[in-house]
């Protein structure tokens, strides 16, 4: 149907519109997205490469193989609600480095992830694998104990949940493992001339339930699909120059990452400003329920990040005219920023040894696979 929005189109419209709705708990400071778009573009060849793919430091013996771990990597990429109590776990992982350290072993192992496997993957796997349990032993009297359901449960049972699903899917599909599929996806697009970063998303929304990310908000429609995204960005940068099926003309349409890091550096940063309320929930570590005041932080950090592309740009046009010569436009100091490498970028700063390492406070919320 002409003038019917794409995917991409659906995820900055809505994000913006619940955005303005809950303005009285959530809102935009125009002035700190002026002063970190500055900073943006002083650092302007950072946030370009600040989508890098899968931070492992494996080969691979094909391109599928990659392209599995790289989908498994996104499919899994959830559960920073649970951090504080997987860190009180051996190695002190966050849920991201728990999902790092037992992909790792994965490929190391020799395990070939293909839709049995994935069919398969029981609570005991979950446990051998991440090292989470998601029991914990009680005593009942002197000496003796007993396995009763742990904090760490529900992430366990949404973790094996995904996995049993997206294997199912696989096996009707006729594919065996999930890098399979993301080629599968990507050659058919291409022979129905669709290669874009909005035609893959929806494609892999609609083929995976674990990718999608739509949510309500007082009735109406908010739609993220936020790992669909991140993989769709590092399929683009990472792998687009080597396979055409993934050079996607449209990244630039992609939006930022609208997960708990993002909206804490943005908080950090002066550019989210919550309401007492919600800045009492969010300070005191206190579960944060999903919600209208959760989907209306993630609706705020996409659109914030949009405005500070908007905002970056306008920097760029005024340094231009204040030296009064159009010289410089195809440089790497005033080339267009996007963004999804906005959104990375601001996760990088939270990394150890950056700027906000230690410094910022994540909101908690549970029981969810969207971030």
């Amino acid at each position: 149907m002409p003038g019917t929005p794409n995917v991409l189109e659906l995820v900055h419209r809505s994000c913006s519109e619940v955005t303005g709705l809950h303005v009285e708990h959530v809102r935009i400071d125009d002035i700190a997205v002026s002063e970190l778009a500055a900073e943006l573009v002083a650092a302007a060849d950072d946030v370009r490469g600040a989508v890098r793919g899968l931070p492992l430091p494996i080969k691979f013996s094909s391109v599928e193989q990659e392209l599995t771990l790289l989908a498994l990597y996104h499919l899994l990429d959830f559960g920073s609600g649970y951090d504080k109590q997987l860190q009180r776990l051996p190695g002190g992982r966050d849920a991201r480095e728990t999902l790092l350290y037992g992909l790792i072993g994965l490929h190391l192992g020799g395990t070939r992830l293909d839709h049995h496997k994935l069919k398969s993957f029981s609570m005991y796997d979950i446990h051998q694998v991440f090292g989470i349990d998601a029991t914990t032993e009680v005593a009942v009297m002197p000496g003796v104990t007993m396995s009763k359901p742990g904090p760490l449960q529900p992430l366990c049972k949404l973790m094996v949940a995904v996995l049993n699903e997206t294997g199912s899917i696989l096996a009707d599909q006729g594919v065996k493992t999930p890098g399979e599929l993301l080629i599968s996806v990507a050659e058919g697009l291409k022979k129905a001339g669709r290669t874009t970063a909005s035609a893959f998303v929806e494609e892999l929304v609609d083929t995976l339930p674990a990718f999608r990310d739509v949510v309500l908000y007082d009735g109406r429609t908010l739609t993220l699909h936020r790992k669909a995204q991140n993989l769709a960005a590092d399929l683009a940068v990472v792998h687009g120059s080597r396979d055409e099926r993934f050079l996607f003309p449209d990244v630039d349409q992609l939006t930022a990452d609208s997960g708990g890091t993002t909206i804490a550096v943005l908080r950090a940063k002066g550019v989210l400003r919550l309401s007492e309320e919600l800045t009492a929930i969010l300070d005191s570590g206190a579960e944060l329920p999903a919600g209208p005041h959760e989907r209306a932080l993630r609706a705020a950090a996409v659109t914030a990040c949009d405005r500070l592309v908007t905002a970056a740009a306008a920097a760029v046009r005024t340094v231009q005219h204040e030296r009064g010569s159009n010289a410089g436009k195809g440089d790497s100091g005033s080339a267009c920023l996007r963004a999804v490498d906005v959104g990375a970028y601001l996760s990088y700063l939270a990394e150890e040894g950056r700027e906000l390492h230690g410094k910022i406070t994540k909101h908690v919320t549970t029981g969810i696979t969207a971030y």
